[in-house]
């Protein structure tokens, strides 16, 4: 498309093209599941000097378990969950397992993607201490993540009814296990719990526009990213998300200007680019949708560039 008029061909084209659109463009990543170990964990700044300071005791062979303990989280907290679990396992095999050990053994599985050993840490867990709130919640972490909604589901309900800290992660993932099952009332009556009673919840508004885009409701999903913006002006998913809506608004000068700061707060952000190339190419912009597209690609997002190329839209 150009400045001039489009041919009776070039017409047909920008049709299916705008018929692919509707196909690949959706929502931004719904946020996940709540992070294991959110709760309880020293708060040193400085992991490596933790290492630094427990190594040479732990090199005399005469530490005690708190020693490989201390060192395992801070292994976990530089993100060396294979080294974290070792010293974790270690700490358990000198003093026995505890429920915060095993815990901690659990959450070092889960984050190496080793599910099946975090779903048997978490459970030993909560054998050896029933009221460990963020063990039920992490171990419907691991449920979700190995597709056993239902088990999710029941871990998620006890945790919240336990209380604490642990109550409005488990209210999230329970609400996003209901969104991935697609009984979307459920899900939004737990949106609307969190925010109710955290109304700087900036990521369940988030999930709540996301159901609402899902059903249509558009100006709702705009209004609430709004809110959610206000909170969290940042967060390039948000106005990803309100993009769509006004897109589906038609508004589509109010779309492209979400669409640009999305992807300057997130400068590799493949669906953004994706989104803004395809409508810029709507709006007889080839240019610079084409250039959007080519950064989609770059970022990983290449089936809508080679559409273009195929429809002879972009060169």
């Amino acid at each position: 498309m150009s400045a001039t008029h489009p041919t009776p061909h070039r017409r047909r084209v920008a049709a299916v093209l705008l018929i692919v659109l509707a196909i690949l463009s959706g929502c931004a990543d719904k946020r996940p599941p709540t992070a294991v170990r959110q709760s309880g964990e020293p708060a040193t700044d400085n992991p490596e000097a933790v290492i630094r300071q427990t190594s040479p005791a732990i090199a005399s062979g005469n530490a005690p378990a708190a020693t490989y303990q201390e060192r395992g989280e801070a292994y976990y907290r530089m993100r060396q969950f294979e080294l974290a679990e070792k010293d974790f396992e270690k700490a358990r095999s000198t003093s026995g397992p505890s429920a915060q050990n095993l815990y901690d053994l659990g959450a070092a599985a889960y984050m190496r993607q080793d599910y099946d050993k975090a779903v048997r840490y978490f459970s030993d867990a909560l054998a050896a201490d029933g009221s460990l709130a963020r063990a039920y919640n992490n171990r419907g972490v691991t449920y979700f993540a190995l597709g056993q909604y239902d088990k999710a589901l029941a871990d998620f309900a006890t945790a919240a009814g336990l209380g604490g800290e642990s109550e409005k992660a488990a209210l999230f993932n329970r609400a996003l296990t209901y969104q991935t099952m697609r009984d979307l009332d459920r899900a939004m009556a737990d949106y609307d719990r969190i925010i109710a009673a955290d109304p700087a919840q900036a990521a369940a508004r988030n999930n709540k526009a996301d159901i609402l885009i899902t059903l249509r409701r558009f100006d709702e999903a705009a209004s609430l990213l709004d809110a959610a913006i206000a909170i969290a002006p940042n967060d390039p998913d948000l106005y990803f998300n309100r993009a769509l809506a006004r897109e589906a608004m038609t508004q589509y000068p109010l779309a492209l200007a979400d669409y640009d700061r999305a992807v300057r707060l997130r400068s590799n952000f493949a669906e953004a680019y994706r989104n803004r190339g395809v409508l810029r190419l709507r709006l007889h912009d080839a240019k610079n949708g084409c250039a959007d597209l080519g950064l989609a690609c770059e970022f990983g997002q290449c089936k809508q560039t080679r559409k273009a190329k195929d429809f002879g839209l972009c060169p």
